[in-house]
């Protein structure tokens, strides 16, 4: 009897700790597999037109904490992120590596990334459509000194080029409705872009001539395009809105600025000659 109690007491001992252990495993690197949260700027700025969708994909460069990003060698290497709706999954199952972790991502993805310090991006000239105005948008988030977890980790992003809100209102002796088929364009900018993709930044190509982009309406008073950072120092023909058979070209002056927003307001007038054009001031952040 002593001899089945002690044995009793062992076994009780033993499912104890096999308990123990169940309910708190102990997360090993080599075998958890790296979850990620992306945040949109929008979710910093409460804007309720900016987010995330289904579909969306984003590309993602994982390296030592004390390593810089490379082109190739990084513990992961550009790899693709996509956005069902809910969570963001990735093409392969990637893990995570024992210590600290940098995370690098960048939207929208592409399978040729050729230079992580000088990756060559470009807007699109015609932005009237809403995915080709969201694929102009370049996005760039970071995580730095991230240890394994099986937890998803947050990677913030933030907008890289410039927004461009163009404005129009009726003059004093502008007639009737403001037009519902007005065609908005930007002139003189430099469509093409070199970004680091271990920083953010931007800088236009200065190989790169100008072009022209067509705005995205918003509404009959309100269009926006998404531009290269970039500075338009002497005047220059600026904004050009299509009424019609009738075109307003009108010259200016302005400093694009990354991650910034930018207002242009444009008057218009029954008489050509009175077309005012202003240069509003600028959000940060947007």
């Amino acid at each position: 009897m002593r001899k089945l109690f002690l044995y009793a007491a062992a076994a009780a001992m033993f499912a104890s700790c096999s308990n123990n252990e169940l309910s708190e495993p102990k997360f090993v690197a080599d075998e958890g597999e790296i979850q990620l949260q992306m945040l949109h700027p929008g979710q910093l700025t409460r804007a309720t037109d900016t987010a995330f969708e289904d579909g969306d994909s984003i590309g993602v460069y994982v390296t030592n904490a004390e390593t810089a990003l490379q082109l190739g060698g990084n513990e992961v290497n550009d790899e693709l992120f996509t956005f069902n709706g809910t969570s963001w999954t990735s093409k392969r199952k990637v893990y995570w590596n024992a210590g600290t972790h940098n995370i690098y991502a960048y939207y929208p993805y592409s399978r040729h990334v050729n230079d992580v310090k000088d990756y060559a991006f470009s807007v699109l000239a015609d932005q009237s459509a809403q995915q080709n105005y969201s694929l102009s948008d370049f996005l760039w988030g970071t995580a730095t000194g991230i240890a394994a977890s099986n937890q998803p980790v947050s990677v913030q992003f933030s907008h890289r080029m410039s927004n461009v809100i163009v404005k129009l209102q009726k003059g004093e002796n502008f007639d009737g409705a403001l037009p519902s088929n007005a065609e908005v364009y930007l002139y003189s900018t430099v469509l093409k872009a070199a970004i680091d993709l271990s920083t953010g930044d931007v800088a236009k190509d200065n190989y790169a001539g100008t072009g022209t982009i067509r705005c995205l309406k918003k509404a009959n008073d309100e269009y926006r395009a998404i531009v290269v950072p970039q500075s338009i120092t002497s005047r220059r023909p600026l904004v050009e809105v299509i009424v019609g058979n009738v075109s307003y070209l009108m010259e200016g002056k302005i400093n694009y600025r990354p991650g910034y927003r930018h207002t242009i307001t444009v008057t218009l007038d029954k008489n050509p000659e009175k077309i005012r054009i202003d240069i509003g001031g600028e959000i940060a952040g947007w």
